[in-house]
């Protein structure tokens, strides 16, 4: 599941620069066996652009790779093999990836430059085409120049917590995790709750990357400096992959479509609320210490009831974030309610659990 983002340039340019910026890398690697610095800070400045700095991991990892070589090869035959400016290259291709990407870009590159080798026998050959072409197939090769739109397929899994044996399932409660976190902590709401709805399967799916602060941790997208319309693009990317999954959890359960509520914390918060509103016969939506990322594609005619809580001694996600969201949900005919809990910091109290469950247990009814 790629962590590169290629889409929040014009759909356009931002291909167009890339595959000229890798065709002149590769055309002047094969010509004149160098690859020119003025290049490689055009695509480290596109990467930068679009990734930021998240894929520093990455681009440390590839160049003390690409340096180990070079000083490796120089040991063994007294001469150089692998250049600096391959090196330089793969530190910026490494601004572009992910971990999770870095042994498919290895591995094609790798490839790529065994078979140039066995080609050009014991001569020395320009690594700088594998690269390119390697970093090119992992941009392009998951990814679509559209906005919010994307042809790649994403999993998900996480535990669920069905009714006792013997009770039929008659509603569904995705719980939506926060930022860093997993399915795995937020599946203890539906421990809590299941006392008062006995007959609701809980599922707490785990988000679709790695987290980029957290590698330990999930996430849903990117936080972008809370950056909205770019973070709704990332969660619609993947919304089509993540109704399938839903689907096929109602579909095994025999839950009635409007029979399905979502609850999210955080970065799940603001994901529920996306979910919520697209979803086609959604029951409601709780939604703690969270925001409102904007009206997304295919929104809903339903507008399912929403309830918003949040602490107002929050320092991670600000209280005005709910209150904000709130105005918007309103002004888009949602029924809203928005609860603020004195001296509550960025977590669910007893409080918020009371009120979240009270909520699910009468739109569940």
């Amino acid at each position: 599941m790629g962590g590169h983002e290629i889409s929040y340039l014009n759909p356009i340019i931002l291909p167009l620069s890339l595959l000229v910026s890798l065709g002149a890398i590769t055309l002047k690697d094969i010509k004149e066996r160098i690859i020119p610095d003025g290049w490689l800070i055009v695509l480290l400045g596109l990467g930068v652009f679009q990734c930021g700095f998240s894929n520093l991991p990455s681009a440390l990892i590839l160049g003390g790779i690409g340096y180990g070589l070079y000083k490796a090869y120089f040991l063994l035959k007294g001469r150089e093999g692998l250049g600096l400016g391959d090196v330089k290259m793969m530190i910026v291709a490494g601004v572009w990836l992910t971990i999770e990407t870095l042994p498919l870009f290895l591995c094609i590159s790798g490839g790529i430059g065994i078979g140039t080798a066995l080609l050009y026998k014991c001569r020395p050959f320009p690594f700088g085409p594998a690269l390119a072409f390697a970093l090119g197939i992992c941009i392009f090769g998951t990814n679509v120049f559209s906005k919010g739109d994307s042809l790649m397929t994403y999993s998900f899994s996480g535990p669920i917590l069905p009714p006792d044996p013997g009770v039929s399932p008659t509603s569904l409660v995705i719980l939506i995790h926060g930022y860093g976190s997993s399915g795995d902590d937020l599946i203890s709401l539906g421990n809590i709750w299941r006392k008062i709805l006995p007959s609701t399967v809980f599922v707490a799916p785990n988000g679709p990357s790695v987290c980029d602060s957290y590698p330990e941790g999930r996430q849903w997208f990117r936080l972008y400096e809370w950056d909205f319309p770019r973070m709704l693009q990332d969660v619609e990317a993947f919304t089509p992959s993540f109704n399938e999954y839903i689907n096929d959890i109602v579909k095994t359960y025999k839950i009635p479509p409007e029979k399905v509520a979502f609850v999210g914390f955080s970065q799940g918060a603001m994901m529920s609320l996306h979910m919520a509103l697209t979803w086609p016969q959604c029951a409601g939506d709780v939604a703690y210490s969270g925001g409102f990322m904007g009206s997304p594609k295919g929104l809903s005619s339903k507008n399912p009831p929403v309830l918003l809580i949040h602490g107002l001694d929050d320092q991670r996600v600000p209280s005005s974030f709910s209150q904000d969201a709130e105005k918007q949900l309103k002004a888009l005919g949602v029924p809203v309610t928005l609860s603020l809990l004195p001296h509550l910091d960025h977590s669910i109290n007893e409080q918020g659990l009371h009120l979240g469950g009270n909520f699910l247990k009468e739109i569940l009814k």
